[in-house]
C-alpha cells in the first residue's frame, strides 16, 4: 500500500510538470492582427496608362478571408514635378489608373505615391532611371514542340544590347506578340461560324544557361548583354464540345501581326522585388523563404520606376 502511495504522488508530480510547459500569452504581447495595405505600381515614360494595385495583407494571427482582398475605397495620389492627380478605381480592371495624357512621367524625375483608406495610409517615392539601352541585335526564329493536343509551333527570340556607361544599371528584358487567329463560335458543327480575333501573348524565357531576364552590370560596366531565349506559342488547335457531347478540333490558323522586344532599364527596387519573388518561386522544395523586398512606407508592396527600350517586329 505503501509503494502505491508513492507512485501516485510521483504520478501527480509529472502531471504538474507537465502544466508547466504551457504558457499562455496575452493576446496583448501577439504581434497586431491587422492588415495592412498592400500597393504594386511599376511606372515609365513610355507606359500608357499608370496603374496601381491596391489590396490588403492577411494578418499573421487574424482569419484568413477567400473573398476578394482588393481595396475599392482608396484614395490614390501620385505626384512629381510639381503636379499631383487622383488616380481613380476602374472597376472593369479592378485597379487605379490614369492616362499618361493626364500625368507625364519624365525620365530622372522623382515621383512620390501615396495610398490610404481613412484608416490605413502608406507613402512610397521612386525615380525614374535616366537613360534608355541600345539594342544592337536580335534573332527570331521558329522552333516546334510536342505538346498535349499534338505538334504546336512557338516562336524565339535572342537579344543582344549595350550596357549604358559609368553606372550602376539594372535590366530585365520582355517580349511580346500579336497574334490574329481563328475561333469558332456556334453550339455545333451546322451553325459553326469561323471568326478571327486578336490577343498578345507573353514569351516565358529559358534560363537553363545561365542567364536570367533579369541582369545587372555589377562589374561588367559599359559590355555587351545577351538575354537567354524567349518562347512564345502560336495557338494551333482548339476543342470545341458539341450540344451533344462531340469534340471536334479546330485549326486555329495564327498570323503573326507585331512582335515586340523590350529592354528595361529598371530602378535597383524595381530589379529587387521582382527577384525576391522569383526566387519565391523556386520549384526547388528544400530551398528556403526569401523575404519579399519592400519600399511602401506603413504597408507592404512596391513603387518603382523603369526606362524602356522597344523594337516592334513586323512580318
Amino acid at each position: 500500500m505503501k509503494n502505491q502511495i508513492i507512485i501516485y504522488l510521483f504520478l501527480l508530480a509529472g502531471f504538474s510538470s507537465c502544466d508547466t510547459l504551457v504558457t499562455e500569452i496575452s493576446p496583448d504581447n501577439l504581434p497586431g492582427a491587422t492588415s495592412k495595405l498592400v500597393v504594386q505600381s511599376f511606372i515609365s515614360p513610355q507606359a500608357a496608362r499608370i496603374n496601381v494595385v491596391v489590396t490588403e495583407s492577411i494578418p499573421l494571427f487574424g482569419e484568413s478571408s477567400s473573398g476578394n482582398s482588393v481595396v475599392k475605397n482608396a484614395i490614390v495620389k501620385i505626384s512629381g514635378g510639381g503636379k499631383e492627380v487622383v488616380i481613380p478605381f476602374d472597376s472593369a480592371s479592378q485597379l487605379y489608373s490614369i492616362e499618361r495624357t493626364k500625368f507625364t512621367i519624365v525620365a530622372s524625375e522623382t515621383y512620390k505615391l501615396s495610398v490610404s483608406d481613412g484608416q490605413r495610409s502608406v507613402t512610397a517615392s521612386c525615380t525614374v532611371p535616366t537613360n534608355q539601352v541600345t539594342i544592337n541585335s536580335y534573332v527570331i526564329d521558329t522552333a516546334y514542340v510536342n505538346r498535349r493536343n499534338g505538334l504546336d509551333t512557338a516562336l524565339t527570340v535572342r537579344m543582344r544590347w549595350q550596357d549604358i556607361p559609368g553606372e550602376t544599371n539594372y535590366y530585365r528584358v520582355r517580349a511580346n506578340m500579336d497574334v490574329e487567329f481563328s475561333v469558332l463560335e456556334g453550339e455545333n458543327p451546322e451553325n459553326f461560324v469561323e471568326k478571327r480575333v486578336r490577343t498578345r501573348f507573353s514569351f516565358r524565357w529559358d534560363d537553363d544557361n545561365g542567364r536570367s531576364d533579369f541582369q545587372n552590370d555589377i562589374n561588367l560596366d559599359g559590355t555587351s548583354f545577351t538575354s537567354p531565349l524567349g518562347r512564345g506559342y502560336l495557338p494551333s488547335s482548339l476543342m470545341y464540345i458539341a450540344s451533344d457531347g462531340t469534340r471536334y478540333y479546330a485549326q486555329q490558323k495564327p498570323k503573326l501581326i507585331a512582335l515586340v522586344i523590350e529592354v528595361n532599364n529598371t530602378e535597383k527596387s524595381y530589379y529587387d522585388y521582382h527577384k525576391t519573388l522569383e526566387q519565391n518561386d523556386d520549384d526547388n522544395p528544400f530551398a528556403e523563404p526569401v523575404l519579399v523586398y519592400n519600399n511602401v512606407e506603413g504597408g507592404l508592396g512596391c513603387f518603382a520606376a523603369y526606362n524602356n527600350k522597344q523594337v516592334i517586329y513586323r512580318p
